[in-house]
């Protein structure tokens, strides 16, 4: 009797001890609930919206702002319809690349107050990073013009009487994609 009580109070410690941790796919889930892969929250659907609807209009100048009002609607619509699926694969995604102690990791990051701050700042630092690397790329192609041809590379005269080009819209911080 004794060693029944000592066999079964071993066994429910090491069950203890064992228990069961997330799932890779619930895990998984949460990374893309705390944005740790796409930003997906209103700032950047009403950005997504605003571009889809840019290009719909673009490539049908006839539509009238009534027209454009309804299928500004009718494209969120969808959008937000889809948005679950694509959630679902974008965890599945993850699932088939990381094991669960690597999604845990990550999951303890991105779902921590310091990945959010991360995740604020970092897209400055990325666009700066891409602005460098074009003007490395520029500069790396203009050397090898001259290298090859004797000459650098002319960039196309102003036509005249051309609008000049809008400026850039600054970029707006988001979420990591």
């Amino acid at each position: 009797m004794m060693r029944s009580a000592m066999a079964a109070a071993v066994l429910l410690a090491g069950l203890a001890a064992c228990s069961p941790t997330e799932s890779e796919e619930a895990l998984a889930k949460k990374i893309v609930d705390a944005q740790g892969v796409l930003d997906l929250g209103e700032e950047t659907l009403n950005s997504v919206v605003g571009s889809q609807l840019q290009g719909v209009a673009m490539q049908t100048p006839s539509i009238t702002p009534e027209q454009a009002e309804k299928l500004e609607k009718a494209i969120r619509k969808n959008i937000e319809a889809e948005l679950p699926a694509l959630k679902k694969d974008i965890a599945g995604f993850l699932g088939e690349s990381f094991d669960a102690k690597e999604l845990k990791t990550y999951y303890d990051f991105v779902g921590s107050k310091e990945g959010d701050t991360i995740k604020d700042r970092i897209p400055p630092v990325m666009q700066k990073s891409l602005e460098a690397a074009d003007k490395m790329t520029s500069a790396a192609v203009d050397k090898a013009v001259t290298e090859v041809m004797g000459t650098a590379p002319t960039a196309p005269a102003p036509q005249p009487n051309a609008a000049a080009p809008a400026p850039a819209e600054p970029a707006k911080p988001t979420k990591p994609q």
